[in-house]
């Protein structure tokens, strides 16, 4: 229980006294008349004697209400009077020092939980406090863990009240706080943008890690000392120029190095104290404007050659038509590029990309305009020449490509086809230019490369044609319009046919005609459909030879020509060993004749079909050897059992001694091998006399048989005898 205060009043002891006095003297004097004379002095008394105790009581309800905790020291420093509460921390450690125990003996019991040497420095620290007793607060941890803050005052009698009240509340706010604050600092240092704090005067407040290190390694003192310049307008209502509503732009030179380029956000702030300044934040945007450039640049030009790219060289014609100038146009191909890429690699194809680009660059004007549309075709725009000029134009462009290409050891010939179209007389339009354009260079690849074609309305009228034929193909291909013609061979040592060839014929309803071989193979190539075609081929070949079985007058084996499309298909060479076994026909029964020109376009593309076919055991043969690019060390690196001579070298004989020396140089290397060579395209006695002398024993050619229908070379099984 709290103890009761040690009340020293004068007007309590004055009243005291004077009962004391005015009881005596009734006592002696029993004297009623006085009793009468002093009724008033003691009502007087005793009024105030209520008002003092009324005092008193409401002394204590306010002492027992309010949040302090109050003790009373007397000037010999014992407890007098506290208004702790029973149970509380203070009151339970103090409660067994007894009524009235010395501060010390307080200090000790409150410090009781601290190490000796932290207790005995506190312990002093207070007791001094608690003589000057000046009513500076302080702040104290108590062994329960709260906080209490204390003010010590002197009375006048020479008495100390303390005053003690808990904050903890307020330390734990105040503690939130500081982390809040801390947490907040640490992410502004791992900001990914720089952070600056100004005062009102532009002097650095704060400025986080990302700042100084664009800055170098420290941020600037002040914003006038940090060599930043605006460089986007300035907003005079803005603090320190920079606009509050949009971003800013600023350039940042500092002494040896590159200038670089800032966007920042401004935002002013107000503080606590009033003082006013504002926080910037700072990203630079250097390498964010490089590749915006960098982009521009892509956007505009070919990544690889640097030369502009189709959407800028359309653009460029768009003007020159819309501006009424001639102009000559020029489409240009690569030829061979797709093989010299498969077979060498993409650096090397890329690397001569680059290089037909510049010679292409070089050998044009400063204004003229030269552009990579894709893959290895270019377009170039001699801008005010005419049709006059066109051809010399060309020819310039193809002599710049001629020169051979090397890189890393290895060296290609290099050369072009040309498309050619004049403006204004093939159009007048972006689109119509250009289609002319396109027809002429596909003139010029037909010629096989290195050729140079110009428009000409004709090429409309053919290319209608291609467009009409491509759509027949497609439907005759899908009703099974096509047919199988077979050529017999010949073996002039025992006079039997041996072997033939199949050959794909169209007699189209649609079309009104029959389409020769060469067009259907460039309708087939042009839509797409070559696979497609290969496949029916193996199909109606390997029925073919089912039907014909062992029949002794059936040709040995049936050869079939499959495009280098087909040989590409890593999938070709099980359909074929499937299709084989579906109709039960021995695989050596079905010859594949490939490309000539295979060696040179695409032999490491096909490599593997090619091995897998032998696997199957299917043989091959090449077709129209010596006719074109395939050369004698090319047979080295194929696969093959049969060499088919081109009808070129057949036709020279027995005349030309070239013709001859090339069928005895190529006798001398099948024999070394062991392949067997066909002569093809044999129309006479002399030239079958030729080849005979020469060791080759099997022709093919219109002197044996025209081209025919299966049934015409091997009759079909009558119904009954076949029943039979």
């Amino acid at each position: 229980m709290p103890h009761p205060p040690r009340l020293n009043l004068p007007l309590l002891r004055l009243g005291a006294v004077l009962v004391g006095a005015l009881m005596l003297g009734l006592a002696w004097l029993q004297a009623p008349a006085w009793l009468l004379l002093m009724v008033p002095p003691l009502a007087l008394l005793g009024w105030w004697v209520c008002r003092l105790r009324r005092e008193v009581s409401l002394w204590r309800q306010v002492m027992a209400a309010t949040p302090y905790r109050v003790s009373i020291y007397g000037a010999d420093q014992r407890l007098a009077w506290h208004n702790g509460r029973p149970g509380q921390g203070w009151t339970r450690q103090v409660a067994p020092l007894g009524l009235h125990p010395h501060l010390a003996e307080v200090m000790q019991a409150l410090l009781a939980h601290l190490p000796p040497r932290e207790r005995a420095a506190e312990m002093a620290r207070r007791l001094e406090k608690h003589v000057r007793a000046r009513g500076e607060p302080f702040e104290v941890l108590t062994s329960e863990g709260s906080w209490e803050r204390v003010r010590q005052t002197r009375l006048p009698g020479g008495d100390v009240a303390v005053f003690a009240v808990d904050i903890s509340a307020v330390k734990r706010g105040e503690l939130a706080l500081a982390e809040s604050e801390g947490r907040l600092r640490a992410l502004l240092e791992m900001a990914p943008v720089g952070i600056w704090q100004l005062d009102g005067e532009g002097r650095t407040i704060f400025a986080n890690r990302r700042l100084a290190a664009l800055f170098g390694a420290e941020a600037p003192p002040a914003l006038t000392e940090s060599g930043l310049v605006l460089t986007s307008a300035a907003d005079p209502e803005g603090p320190f120029g920079f606009s509050t509503q949009a971003e800013n732009e600023a350039q940042l030179t500092l002494p040896g190095e590159a200038e670089r380029r800032l966007r920042i956000t401004a935002s002013p702030w107000l503080s606590a104290q009033g003082m006013r300044g504002c926080i910037l934040s700072v990203l630079d945007v250097t390498p964010l404007k490089a590749a915006q450039e960098r982009i521009e640049q892509l956007v505009e030009r070919d990544p690889l050659t640097g030369l502009i790219n189709r959407a800028t060289f359309r653009a460029a014609l768009r003007e020159m038509l819309a501006a009424d100038q001639r102009g000559v146009l020029v489409l240009a191909d690569l030829d061979h590029f797709k093989a010299a890429n498969d077979r060498h690699g993409q650096a090397l194809g890329d690397a001569l990309l680059v290089e037909a680009g510049r010679r292409l660059r070089e050998a044009m004007r400063p204004g003229d305009v030269v552009s990579r549309l894709g893959g290895d075709e270019f377009a170039i725009l001699a801008l005010g020449a005419g049709a006059e000029s066109a051809a010399a134009l060309a020819e310039r462009l193809r002599q710049a490509l001629r020169r051979p290409f090397g890189m890393g050891g290895v060296e290609l010939p290099l050369s072009g086809s040309f498309g050619i179209a004049c403006a204004p007389e093939h159009g007048r339009e972006v689109d119509q230019l250009l289609r002319a354009a396109d027809l002429a260079l596909f003139q010029a690849r037909a010629a096989s490369g290195d050729a140079v074609a110009l428009f000409e309305p004709a090429l409309r009228a053919r290319a209608e044609q291609r467009a009409e034929l491509r759509d027949a193909f497609g439907v005759a291909l899908a009703a099974g319009e096509l047919e199988l013609h077979v050529q017999p061979q010949l073996d002039l040592e025992s006079g039997r046919v041996i072997g033939a060839e199949a050959l794909i014929r169209w007699d189209s309803g649609r079309l009104g005609r029959t389409v020769p071989p060469a067009e259907l193979l460039a309708a087939a190539a042009e839509s797409g459909l070559m696979l497609q075609l290969d496949r029916f081929v193996l199909a109606r070949a390997v029925k073919l030879l089912a039907a014909w079985g062992t029949r002794p007058e059936a040709p040995l084996h049936l050869g079939i020509n499959i495009s280098i499309t087909a040989l590409r298909d890593p999938a070709f060479a099980t359909e074929v060993a499937e299709a084989l076994a579906a109709a039960g026909v021995e695989p050596a029964r079905l010859e594949i004749e490939i490309p000539e020109d295979l060696a040179i376009r695409d032999l490491p593309g096909v490599a593997r079909t090619l091995a897998a076919l032998r696997e199957v055991g299917v043989p091959l043969s090449l077709d129209d050897f010596g006719g074109g690019h395939s050369g004698l060390p090319h047979v080295v690196r194929l696969p093959v059992q049969r060499l088919k001579l081109d009808r070129s070298i057949t036709a020279g004989l027995p005349d030309d001694p070239k013709s001859y020396a090339v069928l005895r140089a190529t006798m001398a290397l099948a024999r070394g091998m062991g392949i067997e060579v066909i002569g093809e395209g044999v129309e006479t006695e002399a030239q079958a006399f030729a080849l005979r002398r020469a060791g080759c024993q099997i022709i093919q050619g219109w002197l044996v048989g025209r081209p025919m229908r299966p049934e015409e070379l091997v009759p079909p099984v009558p119904k009954l005898l076949a029943r039979a």
